[in-house]
């Protein structure tokens, strides 16, 4: 399959209308009102797809023009907080839920059929009591990748978010994202999507060297988002960590966040005597050498595509929510380009409440000229370099 990445912002633009639709057409049955926080377009692997976290669901088939499966998942005190709205409290009714999930779904579907000109029929909903203890490739992809559509949607003052994941066949995406342009191979984009899973494994194993602190990769995704929605796909809880900059080839920004108990964490493994509690100039010092370590193993990989040097800039050291982070280097990449590829990871402690993320912003131009280079046979030695941009 070939991506047109014209052809691939058309279709985010058009899951994000169906998604605020999604959306109305929730508040309109319930009179809760909600606010679309995401859309992406996310290349996922299988693995990638499976919660730990139980929520209840509902999937419902589609066909027409464009086929597939979609997915409409609450955590269960959602569906509580749904049910009180439309039952005044008589416990759970899945009836009550399917219809939720056909409403809210066929506000999705009707954007896409408006989008394509054509009529999209969609199959009975089926309840789903545990979503977490099915991996969503089961029912949906047939390959070890997959383009599937996310949205992340909450609600104004109650304790209610739901998710939507749409699931094309691949024959679906096929004709919607080809139109005889500048299209891109989407085995290049899982490729890529492959050796930012290494550079997250590698910086994982980074910090257990320097840490004695043992993690794991437990997420890795390469999705395509509008670029002034990245800072959606960042929560809101404090982060602590670093931001660089790595260019020429490719330029773009790399941020690797803690959350402030693994910040506190890594600080005291590093330097027992620094405070860990106000992020002290020693504190903040040990943040910014394993932020520049970490970002050094993620974008090695990388460097061997493009058989060259890429060095990062001087790490700087940030305190805040996670939003607010992304919101500078947004202004930076908004200014280039309308929307994004960001490589996303989580790291764990198996052991212990340990939380890391990375993510990776390429420029767009830059990222198309790895793209050109990507040979699964490369083994060019790595030649990652830390420096001065």
């Amino acid at each position: 399959m070939n991506v047109d990445v014209e052809s691939l912002g058309s279709f985010s633009r058009t899951a994000h209308e169906g998604a605020e639709r999604a959306a109305g057409n929730l508040t309109g049955m319930t009179g809760i009102e909600t606010a679309v926080d995401v859309t992406a377009v996310t290349l996922a692997s299988a693995e990638a797809l499976v919660r730990d976290d139980r929520r209840v669901g509902v999937v419902v088939d589609f066909e027409g023009e464009i086929t597939g499966t979609s997915v409409l998942s609450f955590p269960p005190e959602g569906v509580e907080t749904l049910l009180d709205a439309l039952l005044a409290g008589d416990g759970l009714d899945e009836s009550a839920v399917r219809e939720v999930g056909n409403v809210v779904t066929s506000g999705f579907i009707d954007a896409w059929a408006d989008r394509l000109e054509t009529t999209i029929d969609i199959a009975p909903p089926r309840y789903v009591p545990d979503i977490g203890a099915n991996s969503l490739d089961e029912m949906t992809l047939e390959r070890d990748y997959g383009f599937v559509f996310r949205s992340r949607v909450s609600a104004v003052g109650e304790e209610l978010d739901f998710s939507f994941h749409m699931f094309p066949d691949p024959d679906s995406m096929q004709a919607m994202l080809t139109d005889g342009g500048d299209e891109i191979p989407v085995e290049k984009l899982a490729t890529l999507r492959e050796m930012a899973q290494s550079g997250a494994t590698t910086a994982s194993e980074s910090v257990s060297a320097m840490t004695g602190i043992e993690t794991t990769v437990d997420i890795s995704n390469l999705s395509f988002v509008p670029v002034e929605d990245v800072p959606a796909e960042l929560t809101d809880r404090s982060h602590v960590g670093t931001v660089l900059g790595f260019g020429d080839e490719p330029q773009g920004y790399v941020l690797i966040l803690f959350d402030e108990p693994s910040a506190r964490e890594v600080v005291a493994a590093l330097v027992p005597d620094a405070d860990a509690e106000t992020f002290d100039p020693m504190a903040r010092s040990a943040i910014r050498e394993i932020g520049n370590v970490m970002t050094s193993s993620f974008v090695d990989g990388w460097a061997n595509v493009r058989d060259t040097t890429i060095e990062i800039s001087t790490p700087q050291f940030v305190h805040d929510m996670g939003r607010a982070v992304a919101d500078s280097v947004v202004a930076r990449l908004g200014q280039r380009q309308a929307f994004a590829f960001v490589f996303d990871a989580t790291l764990r402690a198996d052991d212990r409440a340990f939380d890391c993320q990375i993510y990776a912003l390429p420029d767009e131009s830059e990222l198309r000229a790895m793209l050109e280079d990507i040979d699964r046979g490369a083994t060019a030695e790595r030649t990652t370099k830390a420096g001065s941009l």
